[in-house]
């Protein structure tokens, strides 16, 4: 699609963008024809696209399948995906069911990329292609010791293999955002975690440049109560002096088995 086309639609339909709602349509065919192979989609997917807007990403998936559902919050977009998907759910992804899928693929609004990335992970598919700013995709990939290293570090490293694919121009966008964006793919792991991995690993990274014992006692509430968690840190021996931006991922695994 070329950039006048995509104001045509949106002249055409009297549609004004939210900055609210970070509506920024990535609108490059070559691009998005890239975006839509990285998701390796075969005649048996099941596809779930969130965000999707005018549907410029939307037109793409469906030269490849039929089988997608969407979910888009700005209920304006309707009449437009209502035309080619038979399945358009209008409501705030972070809170509406989400249908059966076995893939996800979404040009993800930057306001939500922490909490839609979390539920992303908690879900039973096989992969997940997202488009997210860039400095958020190098986050997701980061490793211990670098500064960009954080709890969605961690929970990306232990719950997925997360590969950065490309970067792709703000330029390409419209209108244009402030920061160039990434594309990244997901595959998430079958993996039980210990029970209070969640609960350390949020509590440790609010004071990633502490030394674990500290981090632990300043956010002990995230855990359990003051006494716990003391008697927790005295048992942790060595490690207890390592900084956390410096733990790897299993090793925040195995400090919450013997939580």
């Amino acid at each position: 699609m070329l950039l006048q086309d995509l104001k045509k639609i949106l002249k055409e339909n009297n549609f004004f963008l939210s900055k609210s709602l970070d509506q920024h349509f990535l609108y490059s065919d070559s691009i998005l024809e890239r975006e839509v192979e990285y998701a390796e989609i075969n005649s048996e997917d099941k596809l779930l696209e969130i965000g999707p807007g005018i549907g410029t990403l939307t037109e793409k998936i469906l030269e490849k399948t039929r089988n997608l559902a969407v979910i888009e919050i700005d209920p304006k977009f309707a009449s437009i995906l209502n035309k080619n998907v038979e399945e358009v759910i209008i409501g705030d992804a972070l809170k509406v069911e989400w249908p059966e899928c076995n893939k996800i693929i979404s040009n993800v609004p930057y306001s939500i990329s922490s909490p839609l990335i979390f539920k992303i992970l908690e879900q039973p598919i096989e992969l997940a292609v997202l488009c997210l700013q860039k400095e958020f995709a190098r986050r997701m990939v980061a490793e211990p010791g670098t500064k960009n290293y954080s709890r969605l570090s961690v929970n990306c490293a232990v719950r997925a293999d997360v590969e950065f694919l490309e970067t792709v121009p703000k330029g390409k966008f419209f209108p244009v955002p402030r920061v160039d964006s990434a594309f990244v793919r997901l595959r998430p792991k079958n993996i039980v975690l210990p029970r209070k991995f969640a609960d350390i690993t949020r509590a440790i990274f609010q004071h990633k440049n502490k030394k674990l014992r500290n981090s632990l006692m300043d956010s002990y509430h995230e855990i359990g109560t003051k006494e716990e968690v003391a008697s927790f840190v005295k048992s942790l021996g060595e490690i207890a002096q390592t900084k956390v931006l410096n733990l790897s991922p299993e090793d925040i695994i195995n400090i919450s088995k013997k939580y």
